[in-house]
């Protein structure tokens, strides 16, 4: 390959714009599964806290003769 088709080569910018698409596509993609791994790992958290509230809410009454509440 001559030095003059490497430096057309590098001089063409056809085809840019497909690139820094191709980027911003990537980097929000990348954002979004940040993102949405956070809420799923808060949402997991919260859910078992009101897991844990709900279980141990409820008290059963004590056995017969004693009067529940």
């Amino acid at each position: 390959m001559n030095i003059r088709r490497i430096r057309e080569l590098v001089a063409d910018d056809r085809g840019q714009d497909l690139v820094e698409y191709a980027i911003a596509s990537a980097v929000v993609a990348v954002g979004t599964l940040v993102v949405a791994l956070a809420i799923l790992a808060s949402m997991g958290t919260r859910y078992g806290a009101a897991v844990t509230n709900v279980q141990t809410a409820w008290e059963p009454c004590a056995p017969a003769p004693a009067v529940c509440p």
